[in-house]
């Protein structure tokens, strides 16, 4: 308490000071700082322990870009594909249209490292949307440094969380969002309902194939603590993946919420599990001398 009533005090300070008392910090900073590696780095740095992880992985997977690069990487076409991309840069202005109009089908336009699918919009035909689409870009590059123009593919939605503790990764319920628009836009995230929200039966293919698909990634990756996966399953089951969520949301009716429920978990129980369970982060020590090799 004497920590929330110090105004004005820098974040690294109160970091040491937590640090100091040895208290736990659970991280739901979303977003820029709190996802991106900012806050993970500064925790790192003081000694702080809690549910951040190592600041490289939170770096990646808050790079829609190179995490979709990793996911290739990681997986063959015939098991996981990734959508259609192109990263712009604010000096590519120029060449976005040109960029846009090559593609065959509908495009998502939207930011490479912001949260919450903020500044994200679909359009159907993107030659006739070149102002709008220029304008959208020009918002982005407000607040980062890049954007993707990216095919949008025609299926459905799901969600695939996780759970990471010391002994391994857990997967939870696969969720499919059965919204009333086929885009799970910016819109679509506020106002989303339980109801719109179907947990798959525990035998059901499709949610074993995404759960597997999920468990590999948070490992390959390094994920610590929880981390949720979204994909786009096309009418021919292919699975596309989207994007990775560092830190979901744990409000209200939020889709990791029902998955944590029909697991068996309050967001309470998340938080003891993460607190007795959860892979720590270790910072590694500094390569400063000669080791001789070279």
């Amino acid at each position: 308490m004497e920590i929330l009533r110090s105004k004005g005090e820098k974040l690294y300070s109160v970091f040491d000071k937590m640090a100091s008392r040895g208290e736990y910090v659970v991280n739901l900073l979303h977003g820029q700082f709190g996802e991106d590696g900012g806050v993970q780095t500064l925790a790192a740095l003081s000694g702080l322990i809690g549910t951040f992880g190592d600041p490289y992985v939170a770096s990646l997977t808050m790079n829609k870009f190179a995490m979709s690069s990793f996911v290739s990487a990681l997986f063959s076409a015939e098991i996981v594909r990734v959508p259609k991309t192109h990263l712009i840069k604010p000096q590519q202005m120029h060449d976005a249209i040109r960029i846009s109009s090559s593609f065959r089908r509908p495009i998502v336009v939207k930011p490479n490292s912001l949260g919450s699918s903020q500044l994200t919009a679909l359009f159907q035909d993107a030659l006739s949307s070149k102002e709008k689409i220029v304008h959208l870009l020009g918002s982005i590059f407000e607040y980062d440094s890049a954007a993707l123009l990216q095919e949008f593919i025609p299926g459905s939605e799901y969600s695939c969380g996780c759970l990471v503790g010391s002994s391994g990764v857990i997967p939870l319920p696969v969720v499919k969002i059965e919204a009333p628009s086929s885009f799970f836009g910016p819109y679509e995230k506020r106002t989303i309902t339980v109801q719109q929200q179907k947990v798959l039966d525990r035998d059901d293919p499709m949610g074993a194939i995404l759960k597997s698909i999920s468990t590999m990634i948070a490992s390959a990756v390094g994920i610590c603590n929880i981390v949720r996966f979204d994909f786009r399953i096309t009418d021919h089951s292919e699975v596309y993946f989207l994007e990775c969520n560092y830190i979901p949301a744990l409000g209200g009716d939020n889709i990791f919420n029902q998955m944590l429920h029909h697991h068996g978990m309050t967001v309470i129980d998340l938080i003891s599990f993460t607190a007795l369970n959860s892979k720590p982060y270790a910072r590694k020590a500094h390569l400063t001398h000669d080791t001789g090799w070279g």
